[in-house]
């Protein structure tokens, strides 16, 4: 019998060895290395959406707002390396291939980051992959809890009329809690463009881009948002909005290729404590979507 409790006792011990916080493994099956240094890992990180790539951070995290230590870093699941990082300078002549952080842009405040990524074809009808989908990462996130899957965003019917085009796209929130946001119908078209391009074509017959000819309103400043733009989007909800794009010239009998981007207020959001709201967390980053069409 004293064994037995012995027995017992080596197993509990061995579970609370294994466990953290309630989740299975330790924070270093996901980590951030620069020069073998640990830079982050996943006791660092609230969650990450991977709808838009943005790496939500705990309060008291090792970076404390100082993102440069990211450039070169390796990102590291399992002591497989994954992917380098990059920072990207916008000033910069050089175009970023691969996943990077562009400065100034995808940096919100000290409270969050997104990786962005790049993909060029390499010259011989190849393209480079994206590795911030790799699944390994996926499942040490999942282990920890601090995956979101986030937004997505679908076209359900294009049209032309014209030189106008009607688009109706749906979005949906993949994830069990609710979010804010930025609702069309209630900022109005111009507003709401302030934010996004919305609907742009290319043609490729006469290479060039169209820009849609819808009006922007300027907030009162960057920094500037309000709760009133914005909507509740509950658990696995979704939901629909038109749009009529003008244009210039919408030609006929040749694919254009489309795109369309869904907004957050992801630059006016300075302070991680106002994601938080009475219904729900404020999403940030954007989604978007690419198509070939022939009218």
């Amino acid at each position: 019998m004293k064994n037995w409790y012995r027995t017992i006792f080596l197993l509990l011990a061995l579970v609370s060895a294994c466990s953290i916080d309630g989740n299975e493994g330790t924070p270093e099956d996901l980590k951030l290395i620069n020069q073998g240094n640990v830079v982050l890992d996943l006791s660092d990180i609230d969650y990450y959406d991977f709808s838009t790539h943005v790496v939500y951070l705990k309060e008291n995290n090792r970076l404390k707002g100082d993102f440069d230590q990211l450039h070169g870093a390796n990102l590291v699941v399992n002591g497989s390396e994954i992917y380098p990082l990059k920072i990207h300078d916008l000033y910069s002549s050089a175009m970023p291939v691969g996943p990077h952080i562009q400065s100034l842009i995808d940096n919100f405040g000290d409270f969050a980051f997104r990786i962005s990524f790049s993909d060029f074809p390499d010259g011989f009808g190849s393209s480079i992959q994206d590795p911030r989908a790799d699944a390994r990462i996926k499942s040490a996130l999942k282990k920890h809890h601090k995956y979101r899957a986030g937004l997505s965003l679908e076209a359900e019917s294009i049209l032309r009329q014209g030189n106008q085009i009607k688009l109706k796209i749906k979005i949906r929130n993949l994830d069990s809690q609710n979010y804010y946001f930025l609702d069309p119908n209630k900022m109005g078209d111009a507003l709401f463009h302030y934010f996004t391009n919305g609907l742009v074509f290319f043609d490729p017959q006469e290479m060039e881009y169209q820009q849609n000819k819808v009006k922007h309103e300027q907030p009162e400043s960057i920094q500037f948002w309000s709760l009133d733009w914005m909507s509740v989007i509950k658990g696995k909800e979704s939901k629909t909005f038109e749009f009529t794009y003008p244009f210039e010239n919408v030609p006929t009998g040749r694919d254009l290729k489309f795109s369309f981007f869904f907004p957050s207020p992801e630059r006016s959001i300075q302070l991680g404590s106002d994601l938080d709201q009475q219904n729900g967390r404020i999403w940030l980053g954007n989604v978007g979507l690419e198509w070939t069409k022939k009218f």
